[in-house]
C-alpha cells in the first residue's frame, strides 16, 4: 500500500518549492506503487512472511544510510516501545496487503488501500473521540459500496485467475490495520524526527517479520535479489520523497497526488503481470476516491507502507 507518511517537524533546511515539492511527490507515488509491483513479483517465489522481513529490512538500511550521510539525529532508546508497538502494526499491514496483492491484481489491492483515510477517521471517532460527522458516514458508505463493486466484479481486471477468499479479506483488512498504526503516529509524531522514526520503525517490523520467515525461509535465486535490492531502495527512496514533498505541500494537495497510486498499479499491473483492469475496477476504484473526498474533513494525514 502506499499512503502518505505524516509530517514531523525536520532541521531548519532550505525547502523546496511547491513545484518541486509536487513533482517530488508525484516521483515519490510512482516508487512506492514500485515497491509493491516488487512485493508482488518476489511473493511468487517466496513465502510473504520473507517479503515483509526484506522490504523493512531493505528501508531500514536505506535509512540508515540517509541518517549516516546527513548528520540527522538517530532513534532515541527511550522511545523503543513506541516504535516496536508501530513497528508491529505495520507490519500485519504489510503482510495483508502483501498477501492481497500477490493472489490479486494489483491496482485491486490499491484501489481497495485507498479507503484508509476513511477508516482512519472511524477509528479517530471510536478511540480518540474525535466528533462523527454526516461527511464521515457518507464517505464510509461510499467507500464500502466502492469494495463492494470491485469484489463483485470478481477484481475488475484478467490475468491472474480467480483469487481466493482469505486475498480478499486480506486486501480489505489491509487499510484497517494501517488507520490503526497512523493513530499511532499521530500521537508519536513529536517525539522525533521522520527519518530517525520510519528507520526504528522499520527495524522493528524486520525483526518482527524475522521469526515468522525463518521457517519456511527460501534462499533467494539470483534473479530475484534485484527485486528485494528494488524492494527496499523503493520503499526509502519513495519515504523520503513524500517527506520532502509534504514539507512544502498541504495535507489536501498531497491527497490528490495519492489518488494517483491507482493510475501507476493499473500500468504496472498491465506492464509486468499482464493485468488489464476492467470496468468494475474503475467504477469502485471511482467510489472510494469520492469516499475519501467526502469525508476530507476528517482526514488524518497518515504514513507508508
Amino acid at each position: 500500500m502506499t499512503p502518505a507518511p505524516t509530517s514531523v517537524p525536520a532541521p531548519a533546511v532550505a525547502l523546496p518549492s511547491r513545484g518541486a515539492g509536487m513533482l517530488m511527490a508525484l516521483a515519490g507515488m510512482a516508487i512506492l506503487s514500485g515497491m509493491d509491483a516488487f512485493a508482488k513479483g518476489l511473493a511468487a517465489s517466496m513465502p510473504i512472511a520473507e517479503v515483509v522481513f526484506f522490504r523493512f529490512t531493505g528501508a531500514a538500511l536505506v535509512m540508515a544510510l540517509f541518517l549516516l550521510a546527513t548528520r540527522r539525529a538517530w532513534p532515541q532508546p527511550r522511545f523503543l516501545p513506541h516504535h516496536a508497538l508501530r513497528g508491529a502494526v505495520m507490519c500485519f499491514t504489510a503482510f495483508l496487503f502483501f498477501y492481497g496483492v500477490s493472489r490479486l491484481p494489483l491496482v485491486v489491492g490499491t484501489a481497495l488501500s485507498m479507503s484508509g483515510p476513511i477508516y482512519i477517521a472511524v477509528l479517530s471517532v471510536l478511540i480518540l473521540k474525535e466528533r462523527w460527522t454526516r461527511a464521515l458516514s457518507l464517505g464510509l458508505a461510499l467507500g464500502i459500496a466502492g469494495g463492494f463493486i470491485i469484489v463483485l466484479g470478481g477484481g475488475g481486471a484478467s490475468g491472474t485467475g480467480e483469487a481466493p477468499l482469505l486475498a480478499w479479506v486480506a486486501a480489505f483488512l489491509a487499510p484497517v490495520s494501517y488507520a490503526a498504526g497512523v493513530l499511532l503516529l499521530k500521537s508519536h509524531s513529536t517525539h522525533e524526527g521522520a527519518a530517525a522514526m520510519t528507520l526504528a520503525q522499520g527495524v522493528a517490523s524486520a525483526l518482527i517479520a524475522l521469526p515468522f520467515a525463518l521457517p519456511g525461509f527460501v534462499v533467494p535465486a539470483p534473479s530475484d535479489w534485484g527485486l528485494i535490492a528494488g524492494l527496499g531502495l523503493a520503499g526509502g527512496v519513495g519515504y523520503l520523497l513524500i517527506i520532502s514533498a509534504l514539507r512544502v505541500l498541504p495535507a489536501s494537495v498531497y491527497s490528490l497526488v495519492d489518488y494517483t497510486s491507482l493510475v501507476w498499479a493499473a500500468g504496472l499491473g498491465l506492464v509486468f503481470f499482464s493485468e488489464v483492469p476492467g470496468l468494475p475496477l474503475w467504477v469502485g476504484g471511482a467510489l472510494i476516491i469520492l469516499a475519501c473526498v467526502v469525508g476530507a474533513r476528517t482526514f488524518v494525514p497518515s504514513e507508508a507502507k
